[in-house]
Parts: C-alpha cells; structure tokens; sequence
C-alpha cells in the first residue's frame, strides 16, 4: 500500500563542493538551510542582514550591495531603522545604524564577489507600497496599515527586475551560479487563498527565470514539504513553519541532488565524525573516554585537510586530561 506519491527530483549536472563559497539571502526558511549548510562545514558568507521575503527586496538588497549603496533610515520607536531591512538590523542613533548598515552590505558585497553559488530563497510575492514616498518597502516594522498599500507583484515585474539584477551580478562576478528555493512557509497573515496566489506567481517567476537564464536552478523545498510531508506532524505547533523532522528531510533531498560523488563521501564521512564528537560520556575523566578522545582526536586533525574543523580540534583538546 502506498501513503505518497513518488517525487523524483532530478540530479543537478551542476554541484555544490567543498572550498566553494555560498551566499544565501532571503526568507526565514533560507536560514533552515544555511544552519545545515553551515553545519557540515561548507564557506558561507554570514552578512547577518536578516529575512527578506518578496522578489523585489531581496534583488534590490542584491544590487545596492554590489553597487555600495546604502540604506537610509528612518527613525521608529526611538531606534533607528530601514524601511528595506529586516528589524534586526536597528540601532540607538542615525551614525550607529550607517555604520551597521555599510559594515554588513561590504560583506554582502565581498561575498557576492568571491561566491560560487547565490541561495535565494522567495517567501512571497506580497509586497507594501510606503505611501509617504510611494516606494516598495521589505518591512513595515509593526507601523499603521494606513500608511502602507498591500500590492502583488506580478510574474513580469519580477522577471525585470531580475533580469536588471542578472546583468549587474555576471559583470560582478560571471562564476556565480544561482540557486533559486521557494519557501514552504505559508503567510497565513495575508489569507490562505492570497498565499497560494503568492506562491503561484513566485512559481511562475522562477520557472521563467530557469528557462530563460543560464546558470540558475531550482530546489523544490516547496513542493516537498506541501507535498510528501503534507502531515500535519511535519510542522511546528503554529502548522505553519516546517519542524526538525521536516528540515532534515528536505536537506536529504538537497544534498542527493546538489552533491556529487566526491562531496557526498566527504559529507557522510563527516556526518559520522561530527555526531562522535558530539558524544557525551558518563564518565568524561574515565581512562576508556580518554583513549576515546585521544583516537576521535587523531581522526578530527586527518580529517581537517578536507574542511576547517579547528573548533572541534580546540573543543577536543580541551577534554583531555
């Protein structure tokens, strides 16, 4: 008896490896991701810039990095802000928030610069315009309704966009590669039927983009978490954001497709290491888990001509006696 339908997903003729840079920017779901990614060693840039979730945000976040522009703010609730930022990225006074600012999109910018790969993940195709400067704004920052104006962009608006975005990237950097996810996290705050409108457009705006640009791709998060993990138990208590369970499926699938053979044995190989040193002994001080420690150590300093594991070197050392 059969409880899913079968959901091949195709292996990339394009991989992901070892001492290549990612840069990933976009909805919350991306950090799921990057955690991972992160996890098992691969260079991510970490420019701390926060969530973005619409098309227009996240490229023009995109541009303004390489181009060096930066963002003005707006004072709210006495802290300083962007109307184009996520909330995290605030500060006490206007000097504080530039230099914030001009720090994370110079790393944003070198990034870019040195990746091989750009994770962009879309959450959705809502947007707001700010009607005090009649511009598209990433967050409202918990600011009346009535000064904003709900608007959906629309499938051609985000292939202009992106195709301006695309022109500026492969005079910036011609290696990149792009890798595009939709996120399975509905945004339930705009109605469940405006969502599905949402992601429909985000579809079709992608599917354009892969057709029509080289070097993009696409990763169906999306389709494997409405999909095959349909259940309810796959999703965190607000059964809206995908739980552990979830991720770590959704990351299976990645890496059988973006990993080749090479990657895969490093990565497994890995995976194996990682979980041993994250053992935790009855008896830390007893003469078996020293001899333990002593061999996980010999395997962690041979293993490190593969990927930076000098953390886990210093956090081993410091359990010999």
């Amino acid at each position: 008896m059969k409880f899913k339908l079968e959901f091949n997903i195709a292996k990339s003729d394009t991989y992901i490896e070892y001492g290549q840079t990612i840069t990933s920017l976009g909805s919350c779901f991306s950090y799921n991701m990057i955690q991972k990614i992160l996890k098992y060693k691969f260079h991510v840039i970490d420019h701390k810039l926060g969530s973005l979730y619409n098309p227009h945000s996240i490229f023009n976040c995109i541009k303004k990095s390489i181009q060096k522009i930066y963002y003005k703010s707006v004072l709210i609730d006495g802290m300083y802000m962007s109307f184009d930022l996520h909330s995290d990225m605030r500060a006490t006074s206007k000097a504080e928030f530039n230099l914030l600012c001009e720090s994370k999109m110079n790393i944003l910018h070198q990034g870019l610069k040195k990746s091989e790969w750009l994770m962009i993940t879309l959450g959705t195709a809502w947007s707001h315009k700010y009607l005090n400067s009649n511009t598209l704004v990433a967050n409202c920052h918990k600011l009346p309704q009535k000064l904003f104006k709900k608007e959906l962009l629309s499938v051609e608006f985000i292939l202009q966009e992106f195709k301006e975005l695309y022109t500026l990237l492969k005079q910036f950097n011609p290696k990149l590669k792009i890798l595009f996810t939709i996120s399975p996290v509905r945004h339930i705050q705009e109605g469940l039927p405006e969502n599905t409108i949402s992601k429909s457009i985000l579809h079709l705006a992608v599917h354009k983009i892969i057709k029509k640009f080289s070097q993009c791709y696409y990763f169906p998060a999306y389709e494997i978490m409405i999909d095959e993990l349909r259940d309810y138990r796959f999703y965190k208590t607000d059964l809206i954001h995908p739980n552990e369970l979830a991720i770590d499926y959704i990351w299976t699938q990645f890496t059988g497709t973006f990993f080749n053979g090479t990657t895969l044995k490093i990565y497994t190989e890995l995976k194996v290491l990682l979980k041993s040193i994250e053992h935790k002994p009855f008896n830390p001080n007893s003469d078996q888990h020293q001899k333990f420690i002593k061999k996980l150590l010999y395997k962690t300093k041979a293993f490190s001509d593969n990927v930076d594991l000098k953390k886990e070197i210093e956090q081993l050392l410091k359990l010999l006696k």
